[in-house]
């Protein structure tokens, strides 16, 4: 299925119930937890977004998280932005370090790589550009050597049908892992991206999204079919969110997970942009 047709399901109530909230992720690949995230700390993430935005120049100074807008994704220095937005903290707070372990059962490790987004709107533009966004993917085909590891979403600020976020394949992780292929459209530090053709997407596997609040979490399964859904918002909006990986803390640990994003992506031979480049690697 490549159009949505369904939205997640709220798994918030599961939190409290060990056997049901298993079950739900092993069938269906994926947890959608409400307001289970302190959004105190959220805002103060989504600040630090917008504080990066301004400093950098790509914001109006005046900007709020209300209002602010910018050109486009691209134009801003993305390894910049990391020295701005404090996402180590966040994810390492007690309070988002208590959701985890619910989830999990057990002590957790957070990757210390990070992936902050920061999507305009593209309605009414003349030429609009979506490189930027990801084709249908598991992020189990570039991140290993082990897949026991959770990606992990949160929107900073609220999220509409409209100015998108992520949409998955609903019970897409049991086939396990897919071809990927490159997809000249989508590019990474000016390498096309690896993923799966839309054509061999079941029928049966629906693809769900909906919109979302700060304090709202995504988990899904390593081998969760997903891809970004563009911002098309209108009147515009700026979609704001960032994403990491949680994977038990007894467990082995790779590359991707120890090695901060602004370093990882510098090097093509190893981790996920080995896979994004296709450069053979050993280090995973």
């Amino acid at each position: 299925m490549t159009y949505v047709t369904g939205e997640y399901t709220d798994c918030t109530p599961l939190l409290g119930d060990r056997e049901a909230l298993d079950g739900f992720f092993e069938e269906h690949g994926y947890l959608y937890l409400r307001g289970v995230l302190d959004r105190d700390l959220v805002r103060t993430t989504a600040e630090q977004m917008l504080e990066g935005l301004v400093a950098l120049g790509a914001a109006d100074p005046r900007a709020t998280l209300d209002d602010v807008a910018i050109d486009s994704f691209e134009e801003v220095d993305e390894v910049a932005m990391h020295k701005y937005v404090k996402y180590d903290d966040f994810w390492n707070h007690p309070s988002t370090l208590e959701v985890f372990e619910r989830v999990f059962g057990e002590p957790v490790f957070v990757f210390r790589s990070t992936t902050i987004r920061y999507y305009p709107s593209a309605a009414g533009a003349e030429e609009p550009s979506f490189a930027h966004l990801t084709p249908f993917h598991q992020d189990g085909f570039y991140i290993g050597p082990n897949k026991d590891f959770r990606p992990v979403w949160i929107p900073l600020v609220a999220t509409t049908k409209e100015s998108g976020g992520v949409a998955l394949a609903d019970g897409s992780h049991r086939r396990g892992p897919r071809e990927h292929v490159v997809h000249e459209s989508f590019r990474r530090f000016g390498h096309p991206v690896r993923g799966i053709p839309a054509e061999l997407m079941g029928e049966d596997e629906a693809l769900l999204h909906s919109a979302m609040e700060p304090g709202d979490v995504l988990f899904m399964h390593a081998y969760t079919c997903h891809k970004s859904v563009p911002n098309l918002s209108s009147p515009p909006v700026m979609r704001m969110s960032m994403d990491t990986r949680v994977q038990p803390a007894t467990t082995e640990r790779g590359f991707n997970a120890l090695t901060p994003w602004t370093e990882s992506a510098k090097d093509p031979s190893k981790g996920i942009m080995s896979k994004i480049t296709g450069t053979p690697s050993a280090v995973e």
